[in-house]
């Protein structure tokens, strides 16, 4: 009797694989994506493209496409899935801003329905880039990391949008050359793109990618999953 199971289906390539020691894109078949990557041989991908998941899910480790992206520009531009700076960021005014009172952000999100009442805030450095060049830098001083369930539930929220470009918070920040970025059930943060990171022989690592390539006499296997 046949077993329906996504830990075998996907652990034990039973819904398919390919193995390539090519510089050439894998592409997973109609309706799947690649859900696991082995490496048998020290490789440094030249592709990895996450699926896109804004409205349904978390981001993945990719490399394609998302050089050098900042914490204002994020929302915009990226065109991976990483979870780096939240679903979108922008630079405020230097102020000290009351609890419950209008935050103008000063590069609001294009899609404004990225920001949404219920949402997690936290303030960061402006400048932090995607690739790490320049770190994303927490200020917990006045957003201390969420902690979303539990006893000890803890962080700032977003309690007002109006659609436009001001925001109101459930607690009081003084921001100095700052930016808010916005989490939430599909963005997180402090994630970075994996463009030119070397993957040791021997690793396997898990995610949905659409593409996959890798590098001329390194194998790799690729595995299906939906």
């Amino acid at each position: 009797m046949g077993q329906k199971s996504n830990e075998i289906a996907y652990s034990f390539g039973q819904l398919g694989s390919a193995y390539t020691d090519k510089a050439v894109a894998v592409l997973p078949p109609k309706d799947h994506v690649i859900v696991a990557v082995q490496f048998l041989d020290d490789t440094t991908p030249a592709a990895m493209v996450p699926e896109r998941l804004d409205e349904g899910g978390p981001g993945y480790a990719g490399t394609t496409g998302t050089t050098a992206k900042d914490v204002e520009d994020h929302e915009d531009t990226i065109t991976s899935n990483i979870n780096f700076a939240g679903a979108c960021g922008s630079a405020v005014a230097d102020a000290t801003h009351a609890a419950h009172a209008d935050i103008t952000l000063t590069n609001p999100p294009s899609d404004t329905s990225l920001i949404r009442k219920g949402q997690y805030v936290m303030v960061v450095a402006p400048a932090a880039t995607e690739n790490g060049s320049t770190p994303l830098a927490y200020d917990t001083g006045n957003t201390p990391y969420p902690v979303y369930n539990g006893p000890h539930q803890a962080g700032v929220k977003v309690v007002a949008w109006d659609g436009v470009s001001k925001v109101k918070l459930d607690t009081t920040i003084t921001t100095s050359s700052e930016a808010l970025i916005f989490l939430d059930e599909t963005h997180g943060a402090g994630g970075l793109t994996v463009e030119s990171q070397a993957f040791p022989k021997g690793l396997t690592i898990y995610g949905r990618w659409t593409r996959f390539e890798g590098e001329a006499n390194k194998g790799v296997i690729c595995y299906f999953g939906k």
